[in-house]
Parts: structure tokens; sequence; C-alpha cells
């Protein structure tokens, strides 16, 4: 979001068109006072995101099956949660890591890839 509601009531043609949307609009909150009911018509100004590169990692398995008794302990379930955490934690990390150091991360390093190899190509990643 480049400008919200805030940004633009600063700006003096943008407060003016906001003035002018929100007289000519119905009040649809009739019922309501207060802050909520008395809300400018406005759109914030917004930037669309280049589209980026997904990164999925599956990290080692985490066994449960017949430890359904033993997670009954708050104890032992807090355990496991804290593994599951890590073990969560540890794979973001690496893909952060892997992810600023990947060459095709922008759609303008992919582009020329694909338009060589061909659209179907796969992209190089990195090796697990």
């Amino acid at each position: 979001m480049l400008l919200d509601y805030d940004d633009l009531m600063k700006i003096p043609f943008f407060k003016a068109r906001i003035a002018d949307l929100t007289g000519q609009v119905e009040k649809l909150r009739n019922d309501t006072e207060g802050e909520v009911s008395n809300q400018d018509v406005h759109l914030p100004i917004i930037l669309p995101k280049v589209p980026g590169r997904f990164y999925f990692y599956f990290g080692k398995p985490i066994e449960t099956e017949g430890k359904k008794e033993e997670l009954k302990s708050r104890e032992k379930a807090h355990e496991l949660y804290l593994e599951v955490k890590s073990e969560v934690e540890r794979c973001l990390d690496y893909l952060k890591e892997k992810r600023e150091k990947d060459p095709y991360r922008n759609i303008m390093a992919r582009l020329p890839y694909q338009a060589t190899h061909g659209f179907d190509s796969q992209v190089p990643t990195f090796d697990l």
C-alpha cells in the first residue's frame, strides 16, 4: 500500500476528492453512531508486487503415532510442540538463506532464462 487514508488526507487534491465522494454517496450506516457511521469514502493507493518465487521445503517427519496417551500430559505435549516449532523454524531459516542466494529469485532474472530455454523449462533452483 503506497498511500492509506491518513496519507491521502494530507494531500489537498485527495482530501477534496474524498470529501466530494463522501458527499455523493448515500450513507449505509444510519443506525450506528460515532466513528463507524462517519467514515469517509476513499480508495487507498496500492502498487501490486511483482510475482516472486515460492520456496517449499519439507523437513524431517515428526513421529506422533502411538503417542496419543502420552500427549495427554501437558508437559509431554509441550515438549512435542517445542520439537515441531524448532523444526519449522529450522526449515524457514534454511529457505530464507537459500532465497537470498537464489540468482533467479526475481522475475526479471527468470524471464530471460525461460525465453532462451523455453517457457516450459524448469528454472534452476538450489540443491537440497
